[in-house]
């Protein structure tokens, strides 16, 4: 940071010695961060924060060594979040460049996740706190699986074609088997799952037609772990309707197997992605990704076992890159394939296996968040 030397002189004798005098800090934000598409001067930094041990002035030096700090606002102690008040834009998209998605030995280690927000002060009010606190905590989704940073997950565009999506829903909309959870329907095909074991053992209706066909080219697709496609006995089929979504969970480990199939169909929705470790409340990582309508995504491995996903409840997504949110459409159905499993889960990630009672499924039982899809 840089700094201003200040010499008092007492007397023609005597000197004080050098203070270092920071640049004025910012006026206490009266508002919320929300997130901004367009670089601002402020910086909404997940990952760090009193709560996890690394104080303000360890957030102020680290950042100044790209510009100027005003300051560094934490609007909830309990969470590792804060607001980086950068003095110039060009220096706020300097150390936005060189610090998200990566781990600083001055910060501990963590792993920190970066975007611009807007001036806290200028939020007005009486504004609604939902819409604040909803883009405050928005995570800009990737188009491509590729650069998303998240091991064992393949997002593969117009798997099915216009005319089988067309066939899908006709099917699925037909069947009068509907269940209405709080905010969307389900249907279950093959065996029926339940929402109070998150198992899945009782005989349902059989597969439609379509799922061999689908489940066959979802084998031959090159993505990790779908090889396995072929074996998925079990169906979820979920229609959400436009701003409602799915809580953090991860599929249960001790009844499904290694590899989850989703197909989208009718619209398209962002996926969030989130790593905990060692029981910590808030994610050491947050990754998003797009899906657009007919596309599917194959999860394996870490991306299936590891990582919690959900689809937050909004109506429209930001995306890396772009200038404008993307509005989701008025109805979404997702396809979820699995196949159930026999025996213990035997995967890389006690910590997160259910099986093995792992921290990270002690910490989502102690908050309640349900692992069913």
């Amino acid at each position: 940071t840089t700094t201003q030397l200040a010499t008092s002189v007492t007397d023609s004798s005597h000197r004080s010695p050098p203070a270092v005098v920071h640049p004025p800090l910012a006026a206490a934000p009266t508002g919320k961060p929300r997130h901004s598409l367009a670089p601002t001067r402020f910086l909404f930094v997940n990952g760090v924060g009193p709560c996890v041990g690394i104080s303000t002035e360890a957030v102020r030096e680290s950042f100044g060594e790209y510009g100027d700090v005003d300051g560094v606002d934490v609007f909830d102690p309990s969470m590792a979040r804060c607001v980086v008040t950068m003095r110039r834009v060009d220096d706020a998209i300097a150390a936005q460049a060189a610090t998200h998605e990566t781990c600083r030995p001055d910060l501990g280690d963590r792993r920190l996740w970066v975007r611009f927000s807007s001036d806290p002060n200028a939020i007005e009010d009486g504004e609604p706190e939902s819409a604040a606190k909803q883009e405050e905590t928005w995570c800009a989704a990737t188009r491509d699986s590729a650069t998303l940073g998240v091991p064992g997950l393949t997002l593969i565009e117009d798997f099915v074609t216009e005319e089988e999506e067309r066939e899908m829903l006709k099917c699925v909309d037909s069947d009068e088997r509907w269940q209405r959870l709080a905010k969307r329907r389900v249907l279950h095909y093959g065996y029926a799952f339940d929402y109070g074991t998150r198992d899945a053992r009782d005989e349902t209706s059989p597969m439609p037609a379509f799922v061999a066909r689908l489940l066959r080219r979802a084998s031959e697709c090159g993505a990790p772990g779908a090889s396995e496609s072929a074996t998925c006995d079990q169906l979820t089929v979920n229609e959400y309707v436009c701003g409602v979504g799915i809580a953090p969970h991860v599929d249960t480990h001790s009844a499904f197997g290694p590899t989850i199939l989703s197909v989208s169909l009718a619209g398209r929705a962002v996926m969030e992605f989130r790593l905990h470790e060692g029981g910590e409340k808030e994610p050491r990582e947050r990754r998003a990704i797009s899906m657009p309508p007919r596309s599917l995504l194959v999860l394996h491995g870490e991306a299936r076992y590891r990582w919690l996903h959900y689809i937050p409840h909004r109506k429209r997504d930001a995306i890396v890159g772009e200038d404008e949110c993307e509005t989701r459409e008025e109805r979404r159905v997702s396809f979820t394939f699995r196949r159930r499993r026999e025996g213990a889960c035997e995967c890389e990630w006690p910590e997160a296996c259910d099986s093995r009672e792992g921290a990270a499924q002690r910490l989502k039982d102690r908050e309640g968040r349900g692992l069913a899809s």
